[in-house]
């Protein structure tokens, strides 16, 4: 498979649950990625989940805080020196969180949905976009979810930091449209992870979507085959 072939693709989030999945469909279709990661157990998950099967001259891994713009500046430099170039942006990273109102939700609880939704995208491409722009060429694709399209109580904070995300992409869209870099969103219900099986025992997790499915909306938007798709949020509900 070469959907991606040649391509250098930077996915944040990338060695998480669903990262891991990400990372080998966009291996196993011909690209070469940069991870930053941050959370140290899951480097041998990520390295598992790979299998050796790819070579090792195509993952560059890093710790990078990425609410640090010097950190992800210094990534991003270091991944171009790696690879030559970015293509492709991926902003997995993020965080969830809720279960309370917003009369309950402190200020604290409610910034730091920003920081761990919406900061990192935004640094990510803003310190990748001037790349992409002197290319001529690519392909951001960031993660809102379904409750920022919808809202939902108690879970104000969280979605409202996905909603931006939504808001974010037609804005950076807009702005480098004419530099041939299309910029989307997915919007993922609940993904069938490990760790939200084990929150939520009694769901039906056969509606769930799986972390594979994403995976391949995913390398469709960051590839030559979308050629007009630009400025929008996609929904990733299976059948949930």
């Amino acid at each position: 498979m070469d959907l991606l072939k040649d391509r250098v693709a930077m996915i944040t989030g990338g060695t998480g649950a669903l990262g891991r999945a990400v990372a080998e469909h966009f291996l196993a279709n011909g690209a070469k990625v940069a991870v930053p990661w941050i959370v140290e157990p899951e480097i041998p998950l990520f390295h598992q989940r790979m299998g050796g099967r790819f070579p090792e001259s195509s993952i560059f891994l890093a710790r990078v805080d990425l609410g640090d713009e010097g950190q992800v500046k210094k990534f991003v430099d270091d991944a171009v020196k790696r690879f030559g170039r970015i293509d492709i942006l991926i902003n997995l990273v993020g965080g969830f969180w809720g279960f309370k109102t917003v009369a309950e939700t402190t200020l604290d609880e409610w910034q730091r949905m920003f920081d761990l939704n919406l900061k990192p995208t935004f640094l990510c491409c803003k310190a990748v976009v001037p790349i992409m722009q002197k290319n001529k060429y690519g392909r951001i694709v960031s993660v809102s979810s379904r409750t920022g399209l919808t809202g939902a109580g108690e879970f104000a904070a969280y979605a409202i930091a996905k909603g931006a995300i939504k808001t974010f992409t037609a804005s950076l869209a807009e702005e480098v449209l004419a530099d041939n870099v299309l910029v989307n969103a997915i919007a993922p219900s609940t993904i069938d992870t490990e760790a939200n099986r084990q929150a939520m025992p009694n769901a039906k997790h056969e509606n769930w979507v799986k972390p594979e499915d994403i995976a391949k909306t995913l390398a469709f938007l960051s590839s030559d085959q979308n050629q007009v798709t630009s400025g929008v949020v996609v929904p990733v509900y299976g059948r949930a």
